[in-house]
């Protein structure tokens, strides 16, 4: 057998495991919470794994080895540089808080901190942005099938979704957290493998250093001169590489995956620890598909599509073994956050919006409703992402929507006793019509560097995040205050 056909049948075997993990995980589940939270009962080993494997995704490998080979590590700023720094901040700060207060969603904080009207602005928010998140990662299971192991992209996709619903609606957040655990691992070996191939097809690190496609600047995070950034400069360049930090780095401190991991830990020191953990080793791993995405250049230096860098390298340079090992890391790197990405939707529904409509719905229903709307949410999102075009900017707009909403309220609601629901509603109003303004006014900008309308409106997207954010705030903190001073 080649080593092809050999990565497809340790594939099989792989698969097969995760709907024996889902089953068997599946026997914990007694409520909501098991469901939900599994029971609050991860250790550090199992809540550090889970948090990793659901973050590093084939979106930051695969992708982010294409940023770095056209852009270097500004081009990875986003992912995973401020989504590392995210997971270190959230573990700082906000971990040991929120799992302390014991709740199941984020929405339950919302709804707590500033009533039910913010506790339906993140549901559906979020909603919206996991189904687009979702989408956006089921459609890589045919991609992977059909690159690394030559079966048909339809047949691909269907197997990837139809074997991790399954385990998924089986065993919900104790399967994704034993799945993502072994995930991990395999993820971690496949990265390693690769890289030092690289090096070596690079010619090692002396001819790296003086070859004419790699240079000390691509290793740099800081803007370029005039705050020169992805093709920007002046005011716009320095509001585009604010916001790659900003996105990520602040907007998913709230964002559920997140925020659900560390409910589910068992105490609030494995909550922390195992955020910092994760954190750290995001950002150290994430780094190596970049920088193998920079030494690229010097081995395929003229690619059709920089997305195709990190497949090419692995199926050029490895041996038999390695190449399974590496084409397993990648796929269990895609299950790892799809499993994520199909949870989401529908426990949050069953937990915050079902509520809203009807309210005495037993626990055994609602339990079997969140099992019920996984494959459905995972359908429609798949439809939605097969059948239009506009389904990656569709998902980066739904980040960026949870960034205005959430990300001014959060971080207040938890330090800052004068937060109020007024100022939160009034501060997100402010940032999203201010948002909406920018865009269209650094359009004709952002289109004259770009030349197509779609990539030019997501740079306005970024662009005009941070002087909307910022004026949301002052109008968040001024409301607040005043709202205080009237109740005094």
């Amino acid at each position: 057998m080649d080593k092809v056909s050999l990565a497809l049948a340790a594939t099989m075997v792989y698969m097969a495991s995760t709907l024996v993990i889902g089953y068997i995980a599946s026997k914990k589940i007694k409520g909501l919470a098991d469901y939900i939270v599994a029971g609050r009962r991860l250790g550090f080993p199992l809540t550090y794994g889970t948090i990793l494997a659901t973050w590093f995704g084939t979106g930051l490998a695969i992708g982010g080895a294409s940023m770095a080979y056209l852009y270097g590590y500004r081009g990875v700023i986003m992912d995973p540089i401020g989504a590392g720094v995210c997971i270190l901040l959230f573990g700082l700060f906000f971990a040991k808080t929120l799992r302390k207060m014991g709740y199941m969603t984020i929405s339950d904080f919302f709804r707590d901190r500033y009533g039910r009207e913010m506790e339906a602005l993140s549901t559906i928010i979020q909603v919206i942005a996991y189904m687009g998140w979702m989408g956006s990662l089921l459609v890589s299971f045919g991609y992977i099938f059909n690159v690394f192991l030559g079966i048909p992209y339809e047949q691909g996709l269907l197997l990837g979704v139809a074997v991790t619903i399954v385990y998924t609606m089986l065993g919900s957040m104790w399967s994704v957290a034993y799945t993502d655990f072994i995930q991990t691992i395999l993820l971690i070996i496949g990265i390693l493998i690769l890289f030092p191939a690289v090096i070596n097809a690079a010619g090692g690190f002396d001819a790296v250093l003086a070859s004419d496609m790699v240079s000390m600047d691509d290793f740099s995070i800081l803007p370029q001169p005039g705050w020169g950034y992805l093709g920007y400069f002046g005011l716009i360049g320095a509001a585009f590489y604010i916001s790659s930090w900003l996105v990520q780095g602040i907007g998913s401190l709230s964002c559920q995956d997140l925020v659900q991991r560390a409910l589910s830990a068992r105490n609030e020191g494995v909550a922390r620890n195992a955020s910092l953990a994760a954190g750290l080793t995001y950002i150290l791993l994430g780094l190596i598909p970049a920088t193998t995405g920079i030494l690229g250049r010097i081995i395929i230096p003229e690619i059709d599509n920089p997305d195709s860098i990190l497949p090419l390298l692995g199926k050029e340079l490895l041996p038999t073994i390695p190449f399974i090992v590496f084409t397993i890391g990648l796929l269990a790197a895609l299950m790892s956050s799809a499993d994520s990405a199909m949870l989401i939707p529908s426990t949050i529904v069953v937990k915050n919006l079902l509520p809203m409509i009807k309210r005495d719905v037993g626990e055994k229903t609602r339990l079997l409703l969140a099992k019920i709307l996984v494959p459905v949410f995972t359908l429609v999102s798949l439809y939605i992402a097969l059948y239009t075009k506009t389904i990656y900017f569709l998902m980066n707009l739904s980040w960026e929507l949870i960034l205005m909403v959430q990300g001014i309220p959060f971080i207040p609601g938890i330090y800052w006793k004068k937060a109020a629901r007024e100022g939160a509603l009034a501060g997100i109003a402010v940032s999203i019509v201010s948002w909406i303004a920018l865009i269209l006014y650094t359009l004709p900008q952002t289109l004259a560097v770009e030349e197509e309308l779609e990539w030019a409106i997501w740079d306005s997207i970024y662009i005009a995040a941070p002087p909307a954010l910022l004026l949301g705030l002052i109008v968040f903190i001024v409301v607040s205050i005043l709202r205080t001073k009237k109740k005094l």
